[in-house]
């Protein structure tokens, strides 16, 4: 199973529920797609979706996938690396209506230039990672904990 992710934002993702159709429609994706569709407006051809999920639901059906397809939530990603799930980032675009601006495409060049997810920006490129996403290399993710807690946690220590 695919899981698909495009987060809580009021603004709808259409781009990347197309592409995955395009995908399934192409015979580049084969097995079942679940997508969390927030207030995306499309309504996909061939997949199901279910506009809100709550944590737990969110981390059953992460458990249950071979890999996600997600917007470059920071939220959204860790919670998915945190499981050790191979994941596609697709980020939202301000000028297709996705987002205000494009902090998501640096938020994604970031999450993979330290080599944690693969990100497709066209249809091309998600074609080309989904049947390959599991051989991919990627960076083990590990939560950094602030500088705060590390000095509480210092503080209590020497106690």
């Amino acid at each position: 199973m695919i899981f698909a992710i495009v987060g809580t934002q009021r603004f709808p993702f259409n781009r990347m529920f197309e592409l995955i159709d395009e995908a399934i429609e192409a015979g580049i994706i084969e097995e079942e797609v679940i997508a969390q569709s927030g207030y995306t407006e499309v309504q996909p051809r061939n997949f199901t979706v279910i506009p809100f999920l709550t944590q737990e639901e969110m981390n059953e059906y992460v458990e249950r996938s071979r890999c996600i397809i997600s917007h470059a939530g920071v939220g959204s990603i860790t919670n998915c690396l945190e499981r050790g799930k191979p994941v596609i980032v697709i980020p939202r675009r301000k000028e297709w209506g996705e987002h205000v601006d494009d902090h998501q495409l640096e938020i994604s060049k970031v999450f993979q230039d330290n080599g944690y997810v693969a990100v497709a920006e066209s249809r091309a490129e998600l074609q080309k990672l989904i049947p390959c996403i599991e051989d991919l290399t990627f960076q083990p993710y590990v939560r950094k904990q602030s500088d705060l807690i590390s000095s509480i946690k210092n503080y209590v220590n020497s106690l």
